[in-house]
């Protein structure tokens, strides 16, 4: 029986360039989200660094080039629905604005752009901001600084597992994803599966949930994010005779393995967690064999009447031309939708703690990834994830999903 879906209870703490039929009603879903621009609440001022009377900063560290350069798409998502709302008047009066540094997905230099971006820039709250290891370093200067941080795009149980008052969980838990995704591979009645993860808590994480699922792997390899050469892993694959490979990897990692199965011909079922879902996936590429099943909280973009859906890819059309709609965009749309509705929530002087307590109030918010509720003690993530399918090019619901 197929698994398209699972939620983990919340714990303690074709027209890419949107429809035309669509406008009004993302219109009117994003005037819901954004709220309205009026000088009400949240007007009387601010003591916020990042705060001035005409505009409110946000940063983002985020890989642009290196093996996760992919990623850097959100800041298009971010910029886009930031420039929705700026069109609308903003926030309490004030223009929304990004400044996006590229930390190439590397701890260290993600460290120094957040120096910069806290320190320099004196931005009032960082959003988007990617990766497990380099969000790691990030927070050694964000944590005692205060600074709000409104969506990582990792679901790493370092962050999941961890309240902090100023970090708010947007991405399911990657337990949450790896149980999918170990639930799915046993609804396909595969005789022996293996497990390709990145060795850190990124990877390590996802394949703790796969075991949580109750799946026993016949096979588990971890590899280095940096390594690029993948035919050891495959051959050992081939060897153990599995007929599914569960890939807990970044894009880069992701495509070399793919190109390394096709290379020797060896065809097991892919199943993938949404990190690894790469636009090279989607194509006609041999790689594809064809489809590869892929855990993801993010809808499928094309052929879909979702308004949230619609009211993305109108955005992104106007606001972002030539930009990709992309799974990796949509990322940053939803996290910047839940940094704008904690904005509208403040009540008073704008300042990161009436921030922070603006969006502990924010409950059962409708996002384009999912529904979003914080608490003084909860700043748990969106809690549902599905499957998908690679399909002619796009992802597709699997078959009940």
């Amino acid at each position: 029986m197929l698994v398209p879906g699972i939620t983990t209870p919340r714990p303690g703490r074709s027209a890419r360039r949107g429809a035309v039929l669509a406008i009004s009603s993302a219109a009117a879903l994003l005037l819901a989200a954004c709220g309205s621009s009026g000088s009400g609440t949240g007007s009387s001022g601010s003591t916020a660094p990042g705060v001035t009377s005409t505009a409110i900063l946000f940063g983002q560290t985020v890989p642009k080039t290196g093996p996760a350069a992919l990623y850097g798409e959100s800041t298009a998502g971010v910029q886009a629905y930031f420039d929705y709302v700026n069109a609308q008047g903003g926030v309490h009066g004030r223009k929304l604005k990004l400044t996006s540094l590229d930390d190439q997905y590397q701890p260290p230099v993600a460290l120094q752009d957040t120096r910069t971006l806290v320190n320099t820039d004196n931005v009032f709250a960082e959003v988007a901001v990617n990766g497990t290891a380099t969000t790691e370093a990030d927070l050694t200067v964000l944590d005692p600084a205060n600074v709000p941080v409104i969506g990582i795009q990792t679901g790493a149980t370092v962050f999941s597992g961890t309240f902090r008052k100023n970090l708010y969980n947007v991405w399911p838990s990657y337990l949450t994803e790896g149980k999918l995704l170990g639930s799915y591979a046993q609804s396909l009645h595969l005789r022996k599966v293996g497990v390709l993860y990145q060795n850190d808590d990124f990877g390590k994480s996802l394949f703790q949930g796969v075991k949580n699922s109750g799946l026993a792997p016949a096979l588990a390899i971890s590899y280095d994010p940096t390594q690029t050469d993948f035919s050891p892993q495959v051959t050992q694959f081939k060897a153990a005779g599995v007929d599914g490979v569960i890939i807990l990897a970044i894009p880069g990692p992701t495509t070399d393995f793919l190109n390394a199965l096709n290379s020797v011909g060896f065809k097991p079922v892919r199943i993938m967690s949404q990190v690894s879902a790469i636009p090279q996936m989607f194509s006609t590429a041999p790689q594809e064999f064809p489809g590869s099943y892929i855990g993801a909280f993010i809808p499928p973009l094309t052929g879909s009447s979702n308004p949230q859906v619609q009211a993305f890819l109108s955005a992104m059309s106007k606001y972002q031309p030539g930009k990709p709609p992309s799974v990796f965009a949509a990322w940053g749309w939803t996290e910047a939708q839940v940094a704008v509705a904690g904005l509208k929530a403040i009540k008073g002087t704008i300042t990161r703690d009436s921030y922070e307590a603006a969006l502990n109030t924010l409950q059962n918010l409708q996002t384009l990834g999912g529904t979003i509720s914080y608490s003084s003690t909860s700043h748990t993530g969106i809690q549902h994830m599905f499957m998908v399918k690679a399909e002619g090019g796009h992802r597709v619901p699997v078959a009940g999903g």
